[in-house]
């Protein structure tokens, strides 16, 4: 009756400072197929003749005599088809797990980590039963028709953590310091 789909993925997890690289994919799938089948159950005709004497004359005339009937015929033809449509809904589900790691040599390092699920519900119900139609009279009786509902629920977390290290370094000649130095004194002798 329902149909549910969770998709749960973790994705970009980053971590660097080596030159490696790792990769961990699991896929679980589950199908639920839906398909409708639709065929004519019964389709019979039946025909009734029926023959009624309904008047009768005598008449005598001079020496003469006539007898008349007339005679009414009715036919009645019925034609019946029953009609059965089922639906059946097959469930799908699918879990995905993305684990990523990259090792990087670089002066920085990142870690993110995405947290991402997803839940989809529907409920469906399609149900066509009899349907009567004669030559004469058209008559439907039956037909519960309960159709297409939809239930959907979105549930979307987002975990997101960032560590950020930055490695700054400087490095200072003491033959720059004294180049410096000296041109500092001639200036001030100059002056």
């Amino acid at each position: 009756t329902f149909l549910r789909l969770r998709y749960v993925t973790l994705r970009y997890v980053t971590l660097r400072y080596v030159l490696r690289t790792t990769y961990v994919r699991t896929y679980v799938r589950t199908y639920v197929r839906t398909y409708v089948r639709t065929y004519v159950r019964r389709t019979y005709v039946r025909t009734y003749v029926r023959t009624y004497v309904v008047r009768t004359y005598v008449v005598v005339v001079t020496l003469r005599t006539y007898v008349r009937t007339y005679v009414r015929t009715y036919v009645r033809t019925y034609v019946r088809t029953y009609v059965r449509t089922y639906v059946r809904t097959y469930v799908r589900t699918y879990v995905r797990t993305y684990v990523r790691t990259y090792v990087r040599r670089t002066y920085r390092t990142y870690v993110r980590t995405y947290v991402r699920t997803l839940r989809y519900v529907t409920l469906r119900y399609v149900t066509l039963r009899y349907v009567y139609v004669t030559l004469r009279y058209v008559t439907l009786r039956y037909v519960t028709l309960r159709y297409v509902t939809y239930v959907r629920t979105y549930v979307r977390t987002y975990v997101r953590t960032y560590v950020r290290t930055y490695v700054r370094t400087y490095v200072r000649s003491r033959t720059n310091r004294k180049r410096k130095r000296k041109l500092k004194l001639k200036l001030k002798t100059k002056n």
